[in-house]
């Protein structure tokens, strides 16, 4: 495409896939940058034109501008708008800031953003993501991290409930995390971040076969993956600490009566993703999503 060695990392998740480690990984690293920011949040909440609003002014007023500026004032900021609110009303600002941060690091070879809820985007985000790095001539290099769908949707619901209680100070006994689970993965913001092979065929329909790295949450974690990865990325080999847990919600050690039933009922609404994931990807799936 281009013979130019400059590499767009797009990471889309899955939540709960280990994204945020390896964007710490990926951070301590001198060929990449990602300007300090790991998740933008851009293309999942943009203030765009679309069929019911395609004015300018009401397309400002959706994104509660007002707000924002007088939120920065009252901090003191020099820049009344920050730069994700920027990108959000006009992504061209978003390629030409990370245009921008490979054009001013001679060292930097990789930028990214690493956001998992992308994961939900449609394919004219997709598209309009593709269509904005080749025109600043990236690589795209796109991340599709995933996990057996169990573990991944009540890691899902222990990160929802631990955020919960870091804003309101009241934790969720496990009794009322199992309550929960029991609708929880029935969710439409659950199921859009599970179903991969949806997923998959969002990106397989935008991005080419060789711009698309798949892997896994339980064999993320190892020197062997790790460099497959990189071999992927085009890029120098890395040494990740793989001790290094971010963002862990552990799972509560009280016995839960019927908690077996539930995660199977889990396993059984997520057939079509098991029978996907062992169609595509053979001996290579972790032996804990077909036992």
């Amino acid at each position: 495409m281009f013979d130019n060695g400059k590499f767009f990392i797009l990471g889309v998740g899955a939540q709960k896939a280990g994204t945020t480690w390896l964007a710490n990984q990926l951070e301590k690293a001198s060929f990449f940058s990602n300007g300090g920011i790991k998740e933008f949040h851009v293309f999942n909440k943009l203030f765009t034109q679309n069929k019911t609003t395609n004015n300018k002014f009401k397309i400002a007023k959706k994104a509660n501008i007002n707000r924002h500026i007088k939120r920065r004032l009252k901090q003191d900021k020099d820049l009344l708008i920050s730069q994700k609110v920027l990108m959000r009303l006009s992504p061209a600002a978003y390629f030409d800031f990370f245009d921008y941060l490979y054009l001013r690091q001679p060292d930097v070879s990789h930028v990214g953003d690493i956001t998992p809820a992308y994961s939900t985007l449609s394919i004219d985000r997709f598209s309009l993501i593709r269509d904005g790095l080749i025109e600043k001539k990236f690589h795209p290099k796109i991340i599709f991290l995933m996990r057996d769908p169990v573990e991944r949707v009540w890691s899902q619901l222990r990160m929802n409930n631990r955020f919960k209680f870091e804003r309101t100070k009241v934790k969720a006994t496990p009794q009322e995390e199992f309550k929960k689970l029991q609708n929880f993965y029935k969710s439409k913001s659950c199921i859009n971040r599970t179903q991969y092979e949806i997923i998959s065929r969002k990106l397989e329909s935008v991005f080419n076969p060789e711009e698309i790295y798949y892997g896994f949450y339980e064999t993320l974690f190892t020197k062997a993956e790790i460099n497959r990865l990189t071999n992927f990325l085009e890029c120098p080999a890395i040494s990740p600490e793989f001790g290094e847990v971010v963002h862990a919600s552990p799972k509560s050690n009280v016995e839960l009566e019927g908690l077996n039933e539930v995660l199977q009922e889990i396993r059984e609404f997520y057939a079509p993703t098991y029978t996907w994931a062992r169609r595509r990807f053979n001996d290579s799936l972790p032996k804990s999503w077909v036992t």
